[in-house]
């Protein structure tokens, strides 16, 4: 399927069943966790059942769910892949991992799995753990969520924490232009009016290059 299109999956968040999950007080801002809840699920089920194993060229896109959750998913799945892969059967006799895979389920998350966000410091902090292939950024104009006006700003701010002039330029354009297949010839031209800010020097940057993360300074 994805030989035939070239073109991601995309699943926008509530896509499939009501956003409403809870009513009364305290429902607005739990009902957008539980939503975004899918995030995670679904990105460990296509990881773990081998549906992006089989199909590397198949890139799944989830959009508003933000990316703070990639980290954790990534960490996770594959804590539970190890420790139940040497537990080895269930009680009823079935494997505990199966379909059993060459890489752990990050590996897969990290190279065919992306999320967009708005203003996600969590993400861009846990880069060095990602990686910034999976990131995404999107203004979502014109919902309440969304960095417009203030797009630039947000952009600038979020760069301040990446050390790598690669990096900012994966998740603020080239990441989506490669999986939509955008004209980088036409972004080059006109990116002064999509927002994208330059690179902006900054304290306490991720390193990227490393496994552990440096601290952010406070905004």
């Amino acid at each position: 399927m994805e030989s035939e299109t070239e073109l991601p999956l995309v699943m926008h968040q509530g896509t499939g069943r009501s956003m409403y999950f809870y009513r009364g007080a305290g429902a607005g801002v739990s009902n957008l966790i539980a939503t975004q809840s899918m995030a995670p699920r679904t990105a460990t089920l296509f990881a773990t059942s081998g549906v992006l194993a089989r199909h590397p060229k198949l890139h799944v896109v989830l959009v508003e769910f933000n990316c703070g959750w990639l980290a954790w998913t990534m960490d996770t799945a594959d804590y539970y892949t190890r420790s139940f892969g040497d537990e080895g059967f269930t009680s009823a006799g079935k494997k505990w991992i199966d379909p059993e895979l060459p890489e752990p389920p990050s590996f897969y998350i990290r190279r065919q799995v992306h999320a967009t966000f708005q203003d996600d410091p969590i993400a861009i902090g846990n880069v060095w753990e990602t990686g910034a292939t999976p990131l995404i950024w999107g203004s979502d104009y014109p919902h309440p969520e969304g960095t417009y006006p203030h797009s630039r700003e947000t952009v600038a701010r979020l760069a301040k924490r990446l050390d790598s002039e690669e990096a900012v330029e994966q998740i603020f354009r080239t990441n989506a232009a490669d999986l939509f297949h955008f004209s980088q010839i036409y972004l080059s031209q006109n990116s002064p009016r999509f927002g994208l800010m330059p690179r902006c020097s900054g304290t306490s940057p991720v390193n990227i290059g490393s496994r552990r993360p440096t601290s952010l300074s406070a905004e």
